[in-house]
């Protein structure tokens, strides 16, 4: 005769089949790997819920931080999402075992994540446009394709009214554009000179502007042509880049000549760098604590890098 259940036991084998099922579903929200390090399911479901808490908090960080950094075309640079999220890592791991005895890492999967073409930047704005060696005439990037779907934009500061900043563009079979920027009287004086030979000129209120070379717009407003009848690709020179200071970021499609002495390997304060643009961020997420363990991933599209 086959024994039965009594009521006792029947509620605890429903309660059981409750908690087996609860945990899997978990398991598969997440897209973890969980190892259960404690018997006691009680205390693994738990913790499995705060995984899922800490993961759910961490994907609507992860965008919001992308889109703080996004640059135009929806890219990130690799170099400043590391750089955040790096410090954002800290902090949550430092929340995380203020409430409990486990272990959070929060870092980018730089293999998995797209990354596509090259960066250049400096985000000092009080630095010179100078090289990396401090050198005031100087080359940015050789053999480089850039346009106004690869934006080169530059806030700069002119120091002096007699001897411009020029930003100097040399095309494959010959020929020279200039972008002049020097000190007004008042304001910021703007010349652009053509391969053949005409001038425009622009003039804008304050000690600084804000200049989109290939795009043709001086505070936002379209104020010159980029280089006609130059063809790619370029070259792009700074001349007495000591006499005006700023930022700068350009984004290059196809690029055979950067001299790494020019940028800096591990920017500090600001320094010129090369770095590359990131169009799909994935993240690794590991927690770990003496009940279970878990590595997932949280993945954040942001474009294909145009515009």
């Amino acid at each position: 005769m086959t024994p039965k259940l009594d009521d006792r036991g029947q509620l605890m084998l429903v309660g059981a089949v409750v908690m087996a099922a609860s945990l899997l579903a978990l398991v598969v929200v997440l897209n973890s790997t969980i190892y259960t390090q404690n018997t006691n399911p009680g205390d693994t479901l738990d913790e499995t819920r705060e995984v899922g808490q800490q993961l759910e908090v961490v994907q609507t960080d992860v965008v919001r931080l992308t889109d703080r950094l996004a640059q135009p075309g929806r890219h990130v640079d690799v170099y400043e999402l590391n750089a955040t999220l790096k410090a954002y890592g800290d902090t949550r791991a430092e929340q995380t075992v203020s409430r409990r005895p486990a272990y959070l890492d929060i870092a980018l999967n730089e293999s998995a994540s797209t990354l596509r073409r090259e960066v250049l930047r400096q985000g000092n704005r009080s630095r010179d446009i100078v090289s990396n060696t401090t050198e005031s005439d100087w080359t940015l990037v050789e053999n480089a394709t850039f346009n106004e779907s690869t934006p080169f934009v530059v806030t700069v500061e002119p120091q002096s009214s007699t001897s411009p900043t020029a930003f100097i563009v040399e095309g494959d079979s010959g020929g020279r554009w200039y972008l002049n920027v020097s000190r007004g009287s008042p304001g910021v004086d703007i010349a652009v000179t053509y391969d053949n030979g005409t001038t425009t000129t622009t003039t804008v209120s304050g000690n600084a502007t804000r200049l989109n070379v290939t795009g043709g717009a001086v505070d936002g407003t379209q104020s010159f042509a980029f280089a006609p009848g130059l063809t790619a690709p370029y070259d792009l020179h700074v001349n007495d880049g000591h006499q005006s200071n700023g930022t700068y970021s350009i984004v290059v499609d196809e690029v055979s000549g950067v001299n790494t002495g020019n940028f800096h390997p591990d920017p500090t304060n600001g320094q010129p760098y090369v770095s590359r643009e990131v169009t799909t961020v994935v993240v690794d997420v590991n927690y770990v604590s003496d009940k279970v363990s878990t590595e997932s991933q949280i993945t954040v599209p942001l474009g294909d890098g145009s515009g």
